[in-house]
């Protein structure tokens, strides 16, 4: 027999996922939220939406999206380090548009580090634009970002 494609499950997430939000958060990003913070945000922001990609019950990835009015705003995508280079920031990425276009937003904005060009790649293979630099706006260490913007 020959060997199964693998399946990649993406869903929204769960309180249960918010341990495993919070440890890929700590792997991806030298400024990560705490626990609390990601908690609370999943749990109790009527704005945010968050996406988890899941293999054989081990969370890989996870997307956190605010929809306010007609806006939404992509806030992270971290994807385990085991994991990157598969596609799951893309399929996280995609469902994350789809559900913006779901609720009628219009345009959707990014902020990404200047240093991550793998992240910009990706975001301008999904039509997303570069509309200007924000200084100082990363900590650890101290780094500019690009806004980025795309209309649904």
């Amino acid at each position: 027999m020959g060997k199964t494609a693998r399946e990649i499950l993406i869903r929204e997430a769960e309180e249960k996922d918010v341990s495993a939000i919070y440890d890929i958060g700590c792997l991806c990003f030298s400024d990560a939220w705490r626990r609390e913070t990601v908690h609370h945000d999943l749990m109790e922001n009527e704005h945010s939406f968050y996406l988890v990609a899941e293999e054989d019950g081990l969370i890989t990835g996870y997307g956190c999206f605010w929809f306010i009015a007609d806006e939404g705003q992509l806030v992270n995508i971290g994807v385990r380090p085991c994991c990157r280079r598969q596609g799951i920031g893309r399929m996280l990425l995609q469902k994350g548009i789809e559900e913006a276009l779901g609720r009628g937003m219009q345009t959707m904005f990014l902020e990404v580090r200047v240093s991550n060009l793998s992240a910009q790649k990706m975001y301008e293979t999904f039509g997303f634009k570069n509309l200007g630099l924000r200084k100082k706006v990363y900590e650890l260490p101290i780094e500019d970002g690009y806004v980025m913007e795309r209309a649904l």
